[in-house]
C-alpha cells in the first residue's frame, strides 16, 4: 500500500469524501445531476464552479469515488 492509498483511506475514514460532497452541495451544485453524469462531465462541472479537484489524486481518491459518495448521500 502506497502513501497515497494510506492517505486516501485515512481521508475516507475521517469523512474525506463526505467533506468534498458537502462542499459541492454548499456551492449550489445539484447533487442529483452529478449522480447521472460520467466522471469527465462531473470534473468539468465542478471545475466550472470553482471546486479544485487536484487534491483528490493526492488523497488517493478519484472523481468516481466522489460520484459514488454522492449516490450514497442521495440514497
Amino acid at each position: 500500500m502506497g502513501l497515497g492509498d494510506m492517505l486516501g483511506g485515512a481521508m475516507n475514514t475521517l469523512g474525506g469524501t463526505d467533506e468534498i460532497v458537502s462542499k459541492i452541495s454548499e456551492s449550489g451544485i445539484d447533487l442529483s445531476a452529478l449522480a447521472e453524469m460520467d466522471a469527465e462531465a462531473v470534473t468539468g462541472m465542478l471545475e466550472e464552479n470553482g471546486i479544485d479537484l487536484s487534491m483528490l489524486e493526492g488523497l488517493g481518491l478519484s472523481v468516481e469515488d466522489v460520484i459514488e459518495k454522492v449516490k450514497e448521500h442521495l440514497a
